[in-house]
């Protein structure tokens, strides 16, 4: 039976390229409604080609495998014989590229194109493509060009693009390419705000530190297959296991564990752990001998 949150369920997807490639080899795997989703896994793994199942960019090449979206309120919805345009109400997409998906004059007429076309109130619209450019850090930028913005704009303008459809699963390919550090917290941090309100972040990134400070959920990819799912605290606790697929957990975590605390993904945390055990304060925690240093 499946569980009432479910609004992605994958059973026994494959996916093979025209040129051969077989980039996924027999998936299952159910996404939550409220969940923050981080997939990792080296290049060519497989993410993408998961990602784009979600919506329906790529449909299952195996007679057998199935994608089927749980949409709110409504049928549940095999992508397989369901339009694109029906899809992307439920599952909105970033591509990694935000060029292939930036197509009018203005960033204002860009938010306003998906909502449009679902029916959107034109008053309800206009306060909401003024608040996501606001929310991305594109304020006062409605009548701007596009073309006129750095790739790190686009990039951001493309997400923005999603966001105020209201989709309930937004999935963005790398969302912080193009970024640097402080937009890259402005990035996650609206898809934190876009969680916040009830609806499922997917993202695919090579940035550890991010996906452990901002996602509830890890799906670790190799070779066309998930190698490991958790909490982010279980997945890059797996250190071994990462080890298949290239990728180092954050560095915070690896001192962490180095120095006996598990469980700790960051450098805020880390402080506070660190600084718990050497007070006493940490429920659960011994004093250090004063002996012992801590560099």
């Amino acid at each position: 039976m499946n569980h009432p949150d479910t609004v992605i369920e994958l059973s026994g997807v494959e996916h093979s390229y025209g040129n051969g490639t077989k980039a996924l080899l027999g998936v299952d795997l159910t996404v939550r409604r409220g969940e923050f989703v981080a997939i990792i896994g080296r290049n060519g793994s497989g993410k993408t080609t998961l990602a784009k199942h979600f919506n329906g960019l790529l449909r299952p090449t195996n007679p057998g495998g199935t994608v089927r979206l749980h949409t709110r309120g409504g049928p549940i919805v095999d992508t397989r014989g369901t339009r694109l345009h029906h899809l992307a109400a439920t599952v909105g997409y970033v591509f990694q590229n935000p060029d292939r998906q930036i197509f009018h004059d203005t960033c204002r007429e860009e938010l306003e194109y998906g909502p449009r076309n679902l029916g959107a109130d034109p008053a309800t619209l206009a306060r909401e493509v003024s608040e996501t450019l606001e929310l991305v850090g594109l304020q006062g930028r409605e009548e701007t060009n596009p073309i006129h913005l750095s790739r790190g704009e686009r990039q951001r303008l493309a997400i923005a693009s999603t966001l105020v459809m209201g989709c309930d699963v937004a999935v963005i390919d790398e969302p912080t390419t193009g970024q640097d550090r402080a937009e890259s917290r402005r990035i996650l941090d609206s898809l934190a705000h876009h969680h916040a309100l009830g609806r499922t972040v997917v993202i695919i990134s090579h940035d550890m530190a991010l996906v452990a400070e901002y996602a509830t959920r890890v799906i670790a990819m190799r070779k066309g297959r998930v190698l490991t799912d958790g909490s982010p605290a279980e997945v890059f606790s797996q250190r071994e296991v990462l080890q298949e697929t290239n990728i180092r957990p954050p560095q915070a975590a690896v001192l962490a564990a180095e120095l006996g605390l598990p469980g700790v993904l960051t450098v805020d945390d880390a402080v506070r752990e660190m600084g718990g055990a050497l007070t006493g304060a940490r429920p659960g925690a011994t004093s250090l001998p004063h002996d012992d240093k801590v560099c």
